[in-house]
């Protein structure tokens, strides 16, 4: 074993499966990052490993601070040690839960879980306590998990496919599922009555916009027991930029390349985005598309700058309640385990009413998205003991 130095200390660097070190952890459950939102439905987020296996050159958690940059730089993933145990007291401090999100920023099912299944030991945590929970995969869905979250009726998968072109998705995602495979995940989560979602993003301009792939990716998804497509176009963070450009310029030339500098033109904070007239052109298609295979569609993440001001996209295309595509309500203790909140459609973002009795949950037609921390799921739920 090799050793490495992170914050002044000597960890050891176990070789196998992939290069990573095992850190305690004192991570907290925690809401939505503060500031643009476009997320209906309030979540608990959930990231057991820092770095990811699967090998995308694109991936935004490259400009992320921390144990990321110990992964961007050597190669190196973080496994929180016993994050599940962390996580089973945390959801016992509190009445009130929102569905948790495994992982909004790096593959839960990546190979390093294979050894230390932290991602079905949290999921089970969840589901134990009867609290729904979902998650992300561009790999092979375990049965475990199946398994498992069968039981609980809001809980779902989301199953990114970028390409139904096998040769390009090994480009793109070159250690994760093949692409029959990602398809078989949503027939395997469609046979054990489990909602699943097909994630066409990111849609990468001049490489996988062809709007005939794209419907043949929902066709596919729908065929295979899909109900709801969400989309998005690559937005690429200032501090990888260089670093992307470089990447697609040595998988698809320089001429692709250029055409990203011209048409990545907007900024809306840490992000560049391509032209929005590009984008709404490709989301209008993928929007008429889905509606007439009767499926339902939203964006993921997606503004434009209207006088200065960042506004959400998903007010022009969305066509279903929830962006998800489900409407999973927060959840409240009842004894050992939680149940729904009646009434509550989860749609946080433009809730009026908090029929869950949190107000602060219920942003209504607030701009800013504070964050929330665990420490405000304690105090909401001190306040529903009174």
């Amino acid at each position: 074993m090799d050793f490495v130095e992170v914050n002044g200390k000597k960890l050891k660097v176990i070789k196998e499966p992939q290069p990573h070190i095992i850190i305690s952890t004192k991570k907290e459950l925690h809401g939505w990052w503060p500031g643009k939102r476009e997320c209906t439905s309030e979540r608990l987020l959930i990231n057991p490993y820092n770095g990811c296996g699967i090998g995308c050159f694109f991936c935004y958690a490259l400009s992320f601070p921390g144990y990321f940059q110990l992964f961007r730089e050597k190669g190196i993933i973080t496994v929180a040690k016993d994050f599940d145990k962390s996580i089973a007291k945390q959801l016992d401090s509190i009445d009130i839960v929102s569905c948790g999100y495994l992982s909004p920023v790096t593959e839960p099912f990546q190979p390093l879980n294979e050894k230390y299944k932290l991602s079905e030991k949290i999921i089970q945590v969840f589901v134990e306590r009867n609290i729904p929970v979902e998650f992300i995969t561009k790999a092979k869905i375990p049965n475990k998990v199946v398994e498992i979250i069968k039981n609980q009726p809001h809980s779902f998968g989301q199953v990114s496919i970028l390409t139904p072109r096998e040769n390009l998705r090994k480009i793109l995602v070159p250690n994760g599922a093949t692409t029959d495979e990602l398809f078989q995940n949503i027939n395997l989560l469609w046979e054990n009555k489990i909602f699943s979602v097909c994630r066409i993003d990111p849609i990468f301009p001049y490489i996988t916009d062809n709007v005939k792939d794209a419907e043949e990716i929902i066709q596919r998804a729908k065929d295979s027991g899909c109900k709801h497509i969400i989309a998005s176009c690559l937005d690429i963070p200032r501090k990888i930029w260089e670093d992307v450009l470089n990447k697609i310029d040595k998988k698809f030339g320089t001429g692709v390349k250029r055409s990203y500098e011209r048409l990545y033109r907007e900024n809306t904070g840490s992000y560049v985005h391509a032209d929005i007239n590009y984008r709404k052109k490709i989301f209008d298609k993928l929007r008429n598309i889905c509606e007439q295979k009767n499926v339902t569609f939203a964006l993921c993440m997606e503004y434009e700058l209207i006088n200065g001001k960042v506004q959400g996209l998903n007010r022009e295309f969305m066509s279903s309640v929830n962006c998800e595509g489900m409407d999973i309500p927060i959840y409240q203790r009842n004894g050992k385990k939680f149940y729904p909140a009646t009434n509550c459609q989860g749609n946080c973002l433009f809730c009026i009413k908090a029929r869950c009795s949190i107000p602060e949950l219920a942003l209504g037609k607030k701009i800013s998205n504070p964050g929330w921390k665990l420490k405000d799921y304690r105090r909401w739920s001190k306040n529903l003991r009174k």
